[in-house]
């Protein structure tokens, strides 16, 4: 059935309604940071996970094995990626989107528009290209979880990191609608918005601007990948049936809404 038909449809799906006993994942920017721990944490829990990042990508141990290229910015890159993942795999219950760049951290003045666009494009033009892609595979089988990391920044936003909120704001509104249009469908769109959590991005900030960011947190430290890896566990497992369009906060206390 078409996907703007069933979004349509009356009633809607209960607890575990579609899905599989055997669970099959695909997460995208997965070969460092968050994406990496969600890969191992769907793994430990029994779930058969490709692990996708750009050509380029480094594999750590813990990740590697069944890997595999995507680049967010390209549609049919992502397209075929999903399609080689169901093919593999027979379904694919659960895509999990951590593909994202922080990009320059600086006054807004001085960010030039081409470095604006590239940054929206990756983090909210990719995560629509998944998104779309996920729900072509999801749709016909009435069962699916989709989950977007966005960023706190992304609710309050983060002075010097104009391109960055933006984007991550866009990922959040984009959720909320998909979310709500497809709830009847058994297939439910989230996204979790961590603060600062000790990833590459974070690494790669001054010293100074690591104090800055750990001061906004309230439990006075930042986040662990393995935290948000839990959060997303939830999230995708049939037991999270009941909540679609919703924005998870892992911010230690600093999100207020």
């Amino acid at each position: 059935m078409a996907a703007d038909q069933r979004q349509g449809e009356p009633g809607g799906r209960g607890p575990r309604d579609g899905a599989p006993a055997e669970q099959h994942a695909v997460v995208i920017g997965a070969s460092s940071g968050m994406g990496s721990a969600i890969v191992e944490t769907l793994r430990a829990q029994g779930i058969k996970t490709l692990a996708l990042d750009l050509p380029s990508a480094s594999w750590n141990d813990e990740v590697g094995g069944m890997t595999g290229p995507v680049d967010v910015t390209d549609v049919a890159s992502v397209e075929s990626a999903l399609k080689g993942a169901e093919e593999a795999f027979g379904t694919v219950e659960i895509v999990v989107n951590c593909a994202g760049i922080l990009g320059p951290v600086a006054p807004t003045v001085e960010t030039s528009q081409e470095a604006f666009e590239r940054i929206v494009d990756l983090n909210l033009g990719g995560a629509f290209t998944v998104t779309r892609a996920a729900l072509e595979l999801m749709l016909p089988r009435g069962y699916g979880r989709i989950v977007h990391i966005a960023s706190v920044a992304g609710k309050e936003g983060n002075p010097q990191m104009a391109a960055y909120s933006a984007s991550k704001a866009g990922v959040i509104g984009m959720v909320k609608a998909v979310g709500k249009e497809y709830a009847p469908s058994g297939v439910t769109v989230n996204a979790v918005a961590p603060a600062s959590v000790e990833t590459p991005l974070i690494q790669g900030m001054t010293p100074e601007r690591q104090e800055i960011q750990k001061s906004l947190i309230p439990m006075h430290r930042f986040g662990t990948v393995q935290e948000i890896a839990h959060l997303v566990s939830y999230i995708v497992s049939p037991q999270a049936s009941f909540t679609t369009g919703f924005v998870y906060d892992a911010s230690g206390g600093r999100a207020d809404y």
